[in-house]
């Protein structure tokens, strides 16, 4: 078994490969980061942001290291964490069951990461990183990724309306990241996910059950909606 070391950040969106290497059963490491100053370093001191960006350049989380090799980008560090545990993966089908599944596991992955995630809430709480130095616009460019998530939580829940998960009628990885996001709408964007989103809601009562979505909630300090 190779060694396994992921760089997270408590309730960020590091906590979907989490939740994913707790599914798998797979040993790893933890290596705790927090918001600083600069940017992100290391929750216990020992790894400035200067010293974390010579891991990943990019300055964020989540980063997966594998027997040395450094993996950044939230689908391809699933991808992955799922090459390293063929067998289960392909029995429950979390990364699809057939090509038209896989395709759309990976089409739900990269439009949440681009459109929910970055452009939505990217935006919301970071606005200085698309208009640096002018304050005055923060408020209008954090209500476009109000706008942009909230816009993605209806299509969410449409898709979810009698369905039991987001592709094909089984559990995959995309269900992990619908989960994450909807803590963000509860947590971060103070949203009545369970009034506003019924559909997706089940869904999320249902991913929340398992030991695995548990175990890394808990471990990192975050809250159970449905508990």
């Amino acid at each position: 078994m190779p060694e396994i070391t992921l760089y997270l950040s408590n309730g960020a969106c590091s906590l979907v490969p989490h939740i994913f290497l707790h599914h798998l059963g797979l040993p790893f490491k933890l290596f705790q980061m927090k918001f600083g100053e600069h940017g992100m370093e290391a929750a216990d001191g020992s790894l400035s942001n200067a010293e974390y960006r010579k891991i990943n350049p990019a300055g964020y989380v989540p980063v997966l290291i594998v027997d040395g090799e450094v993996v950044t980008e939230q689908f391809a560090i699933i991808t992955m964490i799922a090459l390293l545990s063929p067998d289960k993966v392909t029995k429950e089908g979390l990364m699809g069951r057939d090509a038209l599944e896989k395709v759309r596991v990976t089409e739900w992955m990269v439009w949440l990461s681009d459109t929910t995630h970055s452009a939505g809430y990217g935006a919301f709480l970071h606005p200085e990183r698309y208009v640096e130095g002018n304050k005055a616009m923060y408020p209008a460019v954090g209500g476009k990724g109000r706008k942009a998530f909230g816009a993605s939580y209806d299509i969410i829940d449409k898709r979810l309306k009698d369905r039991t998960y987001l592709v094909g009628e089984h559990l995959t990885v995309v269900d992990f990241f619908v989960y994450v996001l909807w803590s963000w709408g509860q947590r971060l964007a103070g949203i009545d996910m369970k009034a506003k989103y019924p559909a997706y809601g089940k869904v999320v009562q249902r991913v929340e059950e398992l030991d695995s979505v548990k175990a890394a909630v808990i471990k990192e300090g975050q809250q159970l909606h449905f508990a």
